[in-house]
Parts: structure tokens; sequence; C-alpha cells
């Protein structure tokens, strides 16, 4: 057992300082130079690099709680923000922002237009555009997507339990992307904050511009994936759920009476 715990504790270790320490002491050296440097000696480092030798050896310990205190606490804020893009990306937009929602979701809207249009095809009216983030018109339509193959079949019951009956094998790529889509809404959350620090400093407002750019672009691939990789989970493994819960694949295929029996169960008769 204690083999075990300790391979544990220097995996948390090593995932706690790639995740919090790390980035936020990069964050910090940076705001030291927004603080020393500012706009006019923007690229002055050798004298920010003078004074950090100068200094820290002055207040060893006191440096070093700083920089840990100070890292973690940016680390935090960092993952906050993430959640908030998040929560913009996903989530209905509620208050003043429903104005514009509805504005970007006429938009996309027109342009899946033309899109169905050049293509020759007459799409199916729940494919249309109603999120007005690409992401969360993604996720939403994976919800779609399973309810019109499947007879209304709500995703949102289902899938928690056939998370607990998949294999192992079958998870794995799941919480990888899964996991990739979180780093990528944290790097968006580190982006919001140097462009934070960007006004004292403008390279910590580029480098927010280019970090906002690449979480953005891999929240977006990330996206794509686990979508895909969620609905084909559901696809592969339908008949699992539908055994566990006692009834029998018809030979017809999954049918609509199948779906509002599981709904109604699962929903616990709401």
């Amino acid at each position: 057992m204690n083999p075990f715990l300790s391979s544990l504790s220097g995996k948390l270790a090593e995932r706690w300082v790639a995740t919090l320490v790390l980035p936020g002491a990069l964050f910090i050296a940076a705001a030291v130079c927004a603080a020393r440097l500012g706009h006019r000696s923007a690229f002055d480092l050798v004298s920010v690099t003078g004074w950090i030798v100068r200094e820290t050896p002055r207040l060893p310990v006191a440096a070093a709680v700083f920089l840990l205190a100070g890292a973690t606490a940016t680390a935090m804020a960092a993952q906050a923000v993430g959640s908030l893009a998040e929560a913009v990306w996903t989530r209905p937009w509620r208050g003043p922002a429903a104005w514009l929602a509805r504005g970007l979701v006429a938009l996309r809207g027109r342009l899946f237009d033309r899109a169905a249009a050049r293509a020759g095809v007459d799409p199916v009216s729940a494919y249309r555009p109603r999120h007005p983030a690409w992401i969360g018109e993604r996720f939403r339509l994976l919800n779609a997507r399973i309810a019109g193959q499947y007879h209304g079949l709500d995703l949102g019951l289902v899938w928690p339990r056939m998370w607990l009956l998949v294999p192992e094998t079958v998870r794995t790529p799941v919480q990888a992307a899964e996991s990739q889509f979180r780093s990528a809404t944290r790097l968006v959350g580190w982006g919001v904050l140097y462009l934070g620090l960007g006004i004292y400093w403008y390279p910590a407002a580029l480098a927010g511009i280019g970090t906002i750019a690449v979480g953005w672009s891999r929240a977006r691939s990330t996206t794509a994936t686990l979508t895909t990789l969620i609905e084909g989970t559901v696809d592969t493994h339908l008949d699992t759920i539908v055994t566990a819960l006692g009834h029998t694949m018809p030979a017809a295929g999954f049918t609509g009476d199948l779906a509002r029996r599981i709904n109604d169960r699962l929903a616990k008769g709401d």
C-alpha cells in the first residue's frame, strides 16, 4: 500500500507543479516585468534580472513564499476565468447578453442556410443553429443527433448510467479529450490574465492575445473530438444500457416506445 500511496502522491505533486506552480511562476515573472519596466522600457530585461539578483538574497524565505503563493493564486484565477469562458461557450446567454445571442444565432442561421443551399440539401430543423457559440452549438447538436437517431432518447439521462457500464478502453479516450478541453479553457484563462497585465506592460498583451487564440483553437478541436467520441460510445454501447435496465433490444432496432420507457425510468417519472 505504501508504494502505491507514494506513487500517487508523486503524480499529484507533478501535476500540481505542471498545472499551477510553473505557469503561475511565469505569470509572476511577467508581473514583475510590468511593475519594473512599464511600456517605455518594455524589453529592458537586464535591469529586471539585476534587480531580482540583488533583492532575492535579502529575504529568500519571503521571496519563496511570495512566489509559491502568488503562483498558486494566479493559477486558481486562471482556472476560474477559464470556467467562465466555458460557461459562455456552452450555456444559454441570459439577461442583456440574450439580445446579442439572438443576433449571433440569426447570423449563424443565415450562414447555415447558405451552406445547405450550396450543398443542395434540406436540413433537419433540429440541426439549425440555436446557440451563439460554436462550442455550445456542437454540444447541443450532440443531444439533438442522439434524440433524432434514437426516437427522442435523452442523452443527459442516459450518458451517466452508460458511463458506469462501458469498459476502461472506451473511457480512456473520452477522458483524455475532456482533459484536453479543460486544459484549453485554462489556457484561455491565462490569456485573459496576461491581457489584463498588458495594461501596464504591452508585451503581456501580445502574449495574452496569442494565448487566447491558441486556447480557443484547441477548445474547438477538442470539442469536436469529445462530442464525436461520446456519440460513438452511445452508438456502439446502447445495447449495454438497454440490457442493464432490463429491456431487450427489438429485432427491428431501437424504437420510440423503448426510448420513452428508458427516459421515463431514468427521469423517475418526471
